[in-house]
């Protein structure tokens, strides 16, 4: 879509985020026929201090149904039927979202685990064996991984909440807001140029940002 344009626009984080997670899929071959998405918003970004975010309360973030992040999927994924709600919380850790993905067809856990294995830019986060229990853990990771910043440019799956029942697939996932559109920027950058093709861009960028690519498929159509 972004291929020798002048301008173009790159989603948010948390429409970064659903988009990636939706494509995984698509780009496998597995039809859907919808999505819904429940959002828990950090309050505030680190650097906001006059804002400060809520304390001690919930807030509607926004009270409309649905609200703009499926909209903003839609951009990515014209066809896509989603529907978002989303409140905001007092941390400023990660955002975290609960998904439910209902697919044209029974789908397996083992399926679900072996796409997102596979799919560049998601990692999944187990909390049974390696104690990842809270995304303050997740971000503990990152630091502890050298990443600059405590960066997760990745969608942080948590591997222990999928759950399928016959055609619908259930999930957790960590949305790191500082960190997780740099990767599509640089790839918008190189597609306005045309330097590079999709997959070898992706390729390329997650190399230079040291993001984890055992395992991957850089080969996808």
């Amino acid at each position: 879509m972004a291929v020798g344009k002048r301008f173009i626009r790159v989603v948010s984080c948390n429409t970064t985020a659903l988009s990636r997670l939706i494509s995984a899929f698509l780009i496998h071959g597995y039809k859907i026929r919808r999505v819904r998405a429940y959002l828990v918003r950090r309050g505030a970004d680190p650097r906001e201090f006059k804002k400060g975010g809520p304390i001690n309360d919930v807030v509607f973030n926004p009270a409309t149904v649905p609200s703009h992040h499926g909209p903003d999927v839609q951009t990515v994924i014209p066809n896509i039927d989603i529907i978002t709600m989303a409140v905001a919380v007092p941390t400023t850790m990660m955002h975290l979202h609960m998904v439910n993905i209902e697919f044209d067809g029974q789908v397996s856990k083992g399926e679900v685990m072996r796409i997102l294995e596979e799919t560049p830019r998601i990692l999944l986060f187990n909390s049974a064996s390696r104690k990842f229990e809270s995304l303050a853990q997740i971000i503990e990771w990152a630091r502890d991984m050298g990443r600059l910043r405590g960066d997760v440019m990745e969608n942080a799956v948590i591997e222990d909440s999928i759950t399928v029942f016959q055609n619908e697939l259930f999930l957790m996932q960590g949305v790191h807001q500082e960190s997780i559109v740099v990767p599509e920027n640089i790839d918008a950058v190189r597609a306005m140029f045309k330097l590079s093709s999709k997959w070898d861009s992706i390729r390329k960028t997650d190399l230079m940002l040291n993001l984890i690519t055992t395992g991957k498929n850089y080969n996808l159509s």
